[in-house]
């Protein structure tokens, strides 16, 4: 499985992943702050895309800020959920964020729908916000320490 830097060309597909995930995962109310997110990406960033007979089938991306790293807005479409495109993605970002010594921590928020996913990948839960992304939808705050 062979990941591609994020570009502008793939945006309209990234929404379209999102999309297919609205209502267990995600609360409409971010699908903005998504769609802004992919908006103030260059081609540069640090967001990528896994794309089969050219469609987008996952994205996700991962930012830095010193020795504390995230992943940020991972998503697969929805119809190919446990077929292993999330445990890839997220190991191709965790490969990528371990190569920097300077890490120690990766965070995420999530939701109570992957908690499980990313307890599993040695995450572990910091914080709950009850329906902190919308009605149904908590927001779990969780870190993986990076070993040294």
């Amino acid at each position: 499985m062979e990941f591609q830097q994020y570009t502008s060309e793939h945006r309209t597909k990234c929404v379209e992943v999102f999309d297919s995930n609205i209502g267990k995962y995600f609360d409409l109310s971010e699908r903005e702050e998504f769609i802004a997110f992919l908006d103030s990406l260059n081609e540069s960033g640090d967001y990528y895309v896994y794309v089969k007979d050219n469609r987008v089938l996952a994205c996700g991306g991962i930012g830095v800020n010193s020795t504390v790293a995230s992943l940020d807005w991972g998503v697969v479409h929805r119809d190919l959920h446990g077929q292993g495109l999330g445990t890839n993605l997220t190991d191709f970002r965790l490969v990528r964020l371990k190569a920097n010594s300077a890490i120690d921590v990766v965070k995420i928020e999530t939701s109570q729908h992957t908690e499980g996913f990313y307890k599993k990948r040695g995450f572990m839960t910091t914080k709950v916000v009850k329906n902190g992304f919308g009605e149904g939808i908590d927001c779990v705050s969780m870190e993986y320490r990076v070993a040294l």
